[in-house]
């Protein structure tokens, strides 16, 4: 059969963008106060485009691709996702992780949301179809701040999340296990025993202080522990799994299907949360998704960018399987309620009364994008053709 002509990718172009937080948050390991990310836009010999991003080493992934993968993906006649993913892994000797997977995630995206563009469909139809069309969300936060009293605004923030709709909540701990136990108690009278917690340590602790954590939170019944250690100790997080009396949940930082089948095959990781931005994109995102179901693991995907990294994540979550976990039925979104233009730049994002969110049903990842939208926040941009 041959190819359309107009499926081929005659342009990329690349926008590194910025913004400064108003104050500095943060989690157990790390204060920052900007955002960056690589937005990267796809153009065919049609003039129709897709988007993607990749949010964690903006500028070093901008090199891969300019230097590396553009040529590959302008060589090939037809633009689909799964051919130009082949036609970047041809590229690769040696690195098949870290940023390059970075890279590609940004290109992948991008050839998704053209693809289901080019058929009008959304991106989840285009994977196999929708088996769902709104999926609770929980609220990733408070966050915590520098100074002496680092969860000086944990009530205010936690007010303004319960008042917005959000039934379920992680929050930033893992500085003083004690002080964060009593603080957990008193959210834990004040939202009910229904009410899904959970608490995310951001490689913050050691094997052996995780393990006190978990015994000062474990009276409030948290749902899931997440990232207490290194996101690359595979031999804690196996000695944490079999010990910890919450669910233990990680991936975000896993980049790549490799590394995932090594945490679920020695039973490391009870929920996976591979992030599409970083992981390598819808494509590869399929494959640990597939893994996760084969192990019978329930896949909750770290969110974290702009409004494409966003609802991306809400396509992919559209054709997951239910499961239903400890005071919890999965998939869930996560929401990351702290500053960010980037995340509305298409529109203001929320949660409905119930604490769900819609999925949108409209072509590619059912948002329209404008470089309007960021343009005062550009801080280098590019563009590769043949």
């Amino acid at each position: 059969m041959e190819t359309p002509q107009g499926s081929r990718i005659v342009r990329i172009d690349g926008f590194e963008i910025a913004c400064t937080l108003p104050e500095l948050i943060g989690n157990a390991m790390r204060f920052f106060d900007r955002r960056v990310t690589l937005l990267v836009r796809l153009t065919d010999a049609d003039g129709q485009v897709g988007w993607g991003e990749t949010w964690s080493m903006p500028g070093a992934a901008a090199t891969v691709i300019r230097n590396g993968l553009a040529q590959a993906v302008l060589a090939q006649a037809d633009g689909a996702p799964r051919v130009l993913w082949n036609a970047m892994g041809q590229t690769l000797i040696y690195d098949r992780r870290g940023v390059t997977t970075m890279a590609m995630s940004a290109i992948d995206i991008a050839a998704w949301d053209l693809a289901a563009r080019r058929a009008n469909m959304p991106i989840a139809r285009l994977l196999g179809g929708a088996v769902r069309h709104d999926v609770p969300a929980y609220v990733s936060g408070p966050f915590l701040k520098p100074g002496s009293d680092p969860y000086r605004d944990f009530d205010r923030d936690i007010d303004g999340y319960l008042h917005a709709g959000f039934q379920a909540m992680k929050l930033r701990l893992g500085l003083d296990a004690r002080a964060e136990g009593a603080l957990l108690a008193r959210l834990r009278q004040r939202v009910g025993d229904a009410f899904p917690l959970m608490a995310d340590l951001n490689e913050g602790a050691t094997v052996r202080s995780a393990m006190v954590f978990a015994q000062h939170f474990a009276p409030s019944d948290l749902v899931w522990l997440e990232e207490p250690i290194r996101h690359d100790n595979l031999p804690g997080y196996v000695q944490l799994a079999k010990a910890l009396p919450m669910a233990l949940a990680g991936g975000e930082a896993l980049i790549g299907v490799t590394p995932f089948r090594d945490f679920l095959a020695q039973g490391a990781l009870d929920v996976v949360q591979p992030d599409l931005a970083l992981c390598g994109g819808f494509t590869e995102g399929l494959k640990i998704a597939a893994l996760a179901d084969a192990y019978g693991l329930p896949l909750v995907p770290h969110v974290w960018g702009t409004a494409i990294n966003f609802h991306a994540s809400l396509q992919f979550i559209a054709g997951l399987p239910e499961l239903r976990g400890p005071g919890l039925r999965y998939p869930m979104f996560e929401f990351d309620p702290s500053h960010n233009p980037f995340r509305d730049m298409c529109g203001a994002v929320g949660v409905r009364a119930d604490g769900r969110i819609a999925i949108p049903d409209g072509p590619g990842l059912g948002i329209e994008i404008d470089t309007r939208q960021f343009s005062d926040h550009i801080v280098d941009q590019w563009t590769v053709v043949p």
